[in-house]
């Protein structure tokens, strides 16, 4: 099952059910999609006026994930964001879609 991610553009794709099986594979982290228990509450920041909802999340173990998510993020061209500890009153620590 492929999924919808938002690209840099505006446009969206489809992310391929590999394409994501692979990432996933190599990432020592956490992912998280919408149909995970613990994505409502992993998205949300403490400005409860932003509700974003990232198409995956992933939970970074360390600098090799980092540069995977980055690099995954660049090769599908999808919208990303960091979130450090989610303190932008603008919400910028959570993207919609990416």
């Amino acid at each position: 099952m492929s999924m919808p991610f938002k690209r840099i553009d505006g446009s969206s794709v489809e992310i391929s059910a590999d394409a994501l099986q692979a990432f996933k594979a190599a990432f020592r982290g956490t992912l998280l999609t919408p149909d995970d228990a613990l994505y409502d509450e992993t998205r949300q920041v403490w400005n409860a006026m932003i509700d974003r909802r990232p198409a995956l999340i992933t939970r970074c173990s360390g600098t090799v994930d980092v540069v995977r998510a980055v690099q995954f993020a660049r090769e599908h061209r999808i919208v990303s964001s960091v979130r450090g500890g989610g303190h932008n009153i603008a919400g910028m620590a959570v993207c919609e879609g990416g």
